[in-house]
């Protein structure tokens, strides 16, 4: 309980800091010249209409009691400091996250069900991979312990009061009055500096800024299962096998008209595998399962 409480204490006393933080982006410039300030790139919040990653639909919601289990992945240098769906940027060095349909930006909690380690992270962009529940950055993925796997079970799960927080404060950046309120605000300079990988001092600095502060929570032993739906009937089902040429133990269900299969238990990569070829074929709605 100390340890969870642990968690919330730091999400609370931290909330303050990442959203000062989203103001001082790299591509959300403040430009100060004699007190006149021109704002070049606001970050938004983005909650955008329902879209399709081949052929599977995803409806962003604002979701405030979210709590989702299934697989991460992170990203690397090819994503370092490129612009995300909300004009802020993508930071391997930094705790961040990509999810398809939590709002723009988010706050989370995300746990390694492998290892018990959690951290509370920002979601500011969208993904394109439908067997990753979220995506992470390559720090992230350190901390939780798996960067050499490249692969992890995890569940995510919203923080409510620190969302609804940060959704108001990005709203109010996009007020056409926000300049003014800044402007107003005494001020001598603003000084703003790029983290790059190869700058080991401002990563430090951004470390002493930002303590991080790891959760841990017990964890039961659970295998993981792959749950694929929509199948009309246990010939379908012989022959998708087949042709996909799985090996896999496989539980098949009735359900009314329609049949579905539970497929393990299953390693990470080849439920992330399983999950693509599926979608290959045609069958949209899987969901990763643990029991």
């Amino acid at each position: 309980m100390e340890k969870k409480n642990n968690v919330s204490n730091y999400v609370e006393n931290k909330t303050e800091i990442i959203i000062k933080k989203i103001a001082k982006k790299n591509d959300k410039i403040l430009q100060i010249t004699d007190k006149k300030i021109i704002n070049t790139s606001t970050i938004k919040y983005v909650l955008e209409d329902s879209y399709f990653i081949e052929g599977v639909e995803y409806i962003p919601s604002e979701d405030y009691t979210y709590s989702q289990i299934g697989l991460s992945t992170f990203y690397g240098k090819e994503l370092h400091n490129v612009k995300t769906i909300n004009n802020d940027l993508n930071k391997v060095t930094e705790l961040l996250g990509r999810h398809k349909t939590l709002p723009i930006p988010s706050i989370v909690k995300i746990t390694n069900l492998e290892n018990g380690f959690s951290l509370v992270i920002k979601v500011n962009d969208r993904h394109n991979d439908n067997s990753s529940l979220i995506q992470v950055s390559r720090k992230v993925a350190q901390l939780l312990r798996f960067y050499k796997n490249k692969i992890a079970k995890v569940k995510v799960e919203i923080l409510s009061d620190p969302s609804k927080q940060m959704k108001i404060v990005t709203l109010s950046m996009n007020d056409p009055d926000f300049s003014t309120t800044i402007k107003s605000a005494p001020t001598e300079s603003v000084s703003i500096s790029n983290l790059d990988e190869s700058d080991n001092s401002g990563e430090k600095q951004l470390q002493l800024l930002q303590p991080i502060e790891m959760g841990f929570e017990e964890l039961e032993n659970q295998d993981l299962y792959l749950a694929v739906y929509h199948f009309t009937s246990y010939d379908e089902i012989n022959k998708i096998f087949e042709s996909l040429d799985i090996n896999f133990k496989r539980t098949i269900r009735n359900e009314g008209e329609d049949y579905s299969i539970l497929i393990g238990p299953l390693e990470n990569i080849e439920a992330n595998n399983l999950v693509l070829s599926f979608i290959s074929k045609g069958y949209k709605k899987t969901e990763i399962i643990l029991k």
